[in-house]
């Protein structure tokens, strides 16, 4: 769904695509005002200075956070890598496990609950 997405909006941009490592995305990394582009990517502080309007309150406790991530993964040895393993398979999966299982003991709780009231 994502590709297809990213795929049909891809013709409506305009500037030259970011380029690294021999890759071409989608978006420039031209600074821009009005959205986020790769140098959001690259240069964080640009982001929110320019960007981030409703979370500056909070940024004493998410930057610990992000930038603990990226950290983590860059320790890795291969950030690209360890993105993907961690942030776009293990994570998805594990709170898909975790709402599973909270799913299924909310429906015990409501079979444990018709048990007591109705005998």
């Amino acid at each position: 769904m994502m590709v297809m997405v990213n795929e049909l909006v891809r013709p409506t941009l305009k500037g030259n695509p970011y380029q690294a490592h021999g890759i071409t995305a989608i978006n420039s990394a031209k600074a821009n005002f009005d959205e986020c582009s790769w140098i959001c990517h690259n240069n964080t502080s640009y982001c929110k200075e320019n960007h981030v309007k409703v979370l500056k309150d909070y940024f004493g406790y998410i930057d610990p956070i992000y930038f603990g991530i990226i950290d983590l993964l860059k320790s890795t040895g291969n950030y690209g890598l360890a993105n993907i393993v961690f942030l776009v398979i293990l994570f998805p999966l594990i709170m898909y496990l975790l709402l599973i299982k909270s799913i299924d003991l909310n429906s015990q709780i409501n079979i444990l609950k018709f048990k007591k009231n109705h005998g």
